[in-house]
């Protein structure tokens, strides 16, 4: 295929995509399609790079979606086929802008300085006051380091023009300078791409560096990213796994397995590195000198990295599964328990718990009483707290509704739901105050824990609390101007992935 011809984003070529020219099928205009699926009606919104496959709307792949070459290799990307306008009308006005960008000639410095500044709101008409985080201390503080990281490689350095670009053109509605940036982020593709079968790839740190920058640029298009996140986020898996094999350690590495520990945990998947025979490795990873401390954020993480592949196991429980095995589930459930306790214990006393004001506030997507803290880290650190233990006490309360009474331990006591409930209250009376006028850094801490009480919700079967979860997801991705997959989070029924069978996950952490 001609990929020069058909994935740039040329607004004369505006009206069909090639799949729908090459049938004589009439365009959707909004969907770019493969020539099988549009035969067969079916979504696709995607197209190959090789062995890359990169989504290009939240409907994903179909579900028969394979990664076979032969799947491949008919998805091509109509750029053109995407309207514009739809993201314009959503995105409300836009920003005053900002002194003329060139995302491949302009300077590289500037051009991340600025999309710090929007990435932690210091500058922008939105800004009232200054905002109580620090950089560094949020979930996704590597941002923060991209400075460090300019002029390692050109691949690299392409990654972070595609990435400050796009995020400034989002923020400004720039479309000139989207289409430069979704440029750069192919090019970057085809850069890491010619690398890869090079021997020293593996152990190459701006190829590392560039697939990590590359999954946040998938957020930032604001299509969600879906499959082809995924596909970043795996290949930074698999790299990190050599750093695993020779122990050499860098603070890159840490932010890397804590970008992949909070995907498997969102989507109950297996995480290979939770695995006890990674047990010294990870110890060893987590104590390396860092930039920032956030000593409580780190040792929470690694405390829980055991739990997507015990949330995993649980969903595949049957009338089949032996109850020993539920049995050594709940055991590992405890173990978690036991280890956070001294780890909250520290939280409370050097962090101030939340408060609320006595005045209730009224309206359709807001909580009456909503939590008020001392800081978004603070924040961050107790919804992390209170998601792990909502978590665990569901797991361990449908793990044992799983086996007979009469085959359970009197030390495995059935939680109580009033307090599991209570668990996913606090969190959603916490969403406003890290969400609210807030940049995206401080909004980022808390889409994690609010997709987990949305999934908590759903599977309880609370579809009013499940659609304000949903509602606000939407929110943000509005006001934030990003997007969530649309096999996580579905607006249109208002609902959201909570478990289960999924080919949108399929085999992705089970061979690192």
């Amino acid at each position: 295929m001609n990929e020069s011809s058909t994935m740039l984003p040329i607004p004369a070529r505006k009206g069909s995509c090639k799949a729908c020219r090459e049938s004589n099928s009439e365009c959707d205009k909004k969907r770019p399609r493969c020539s099988e699926c549009v035969a067969k009606n079916m979504a696709c919104g995607g197209y190959d790079l090789g062995n890359i496959f990169i989504n290009m709307n939240s409907a994903g792949p179909p579900p028969v979606w394979s990664r076979s070459q032969n799947a491949q290799k008919y998805l091509v990307l109509d750029w053109a086929s995407q309207s514009d306008d739809q993201d314009e009308e959503a995105s409300g006005a836009a920003m005053a802008s900002p002194p003329p960008l060139d995302a491949n000639s302009g300077s590289i410095h500037g051009m991340t300085e600025l999309f710090l500044e929007l990435y932690y709101r210091r500058v922008g008409p939105d800004k009232a006051s200054t905002e109580p985080l620090r950089p560094g201390s949020e979930c996704g503080g590597w941002r923060s380091l991209l400075p460090q990281l300019i002029g390692q490689s050109p691949i690299l350095d392409t990654a972070i023009r595609a990435l400050a670009s796009c995020f400034i053109a989002t923020q400004y509605h720039d479309q000139n300078l989207l289409y430069q940036s979704r440029n750069l982020y192919l090019s970057a593709l085809q850069q890491v791409q010619q690398v890869l079968p090079e021997q020293n790839s593996a152990t190459r740190r701006d190829v590392l560096a560039t697939t990590l920058v590359m999954s946040s640029i998938e957020i930032f298009m604001g299509n969600g990213g879906a499959a082809s996140q995924l596909t970043h986020i795996e290949g930074a898996a698999r790299l990190l796994y050599f750093a695993f094999t020779q122990q050499t350690f860098e603070e890159l590495h840490l932010y890397i397995l804590s970008q992949g520990f909070f995907v498997a945990l969102a989507t109950r998947s297996r995480f290979a590195f939770g695995r006890p025979e990674y047990r010294s490795q990870v110890r060893q990873l987590f104590s390396i000198p860092r930039t920032y401390t956030n000593d409580h954020y780190f040792r929470w993480t690694e405390m829980m990295l055991p739990l997507p592949s015990i949330l995993y196991s649980a969903d595949g429980v049957s009338s089949a599964t032996p109850g020993a095995s539920i049995l050594a589930m709940l055991d590992d459930l405890t173990v978690l328990e036991q280890t956070m306790f001294s780890w909250y214990e520290n939280v409370k006393a050097t962090i101030a718990g939340a408060w609320t004001f006595p005045t209730a506030q009224t309206g359709r997507d807001v909580v009456p009483f909503p939590l008020q803290f001392i800081s978004i880290e603070a924040c961050t650190i107790y919804n992390l707290y209170w998601m792990s233990q909502l978590l665990i006490l569901d797991t361990r309360r449908s793990l044992l509704s799983s086996i007979p009474t009469h085959h359970i331990p009197p030390y495995h006591t059935h939680p109580d739901p009033v307090q599991i409930a209570e668990y996913a209250s606090l969190i959603c009376r916490s969403f406003q105050f890290c969400t609210q006028n807030r940049s995206f850094a401080a909004t980022e801490n808390m889409l994690t824990p609010i997709f987990m009480v949305a999934a908590f919700y759903k599977r309880q079967g609370d579809t009013e609390r499940l659609r304000w979860c949903v509602r606000n997801l939407e929110r943000i991705a509005d006001e934030q101007k990003i997007g969530f997959p649309g096999e996580l989070v579905n607006y249109a029924e208002g609902t959201v992935y909570a478990g289960g069978p999924s080919e949108f996950l399929a085999g992705v952490w089970d061979d690192v």
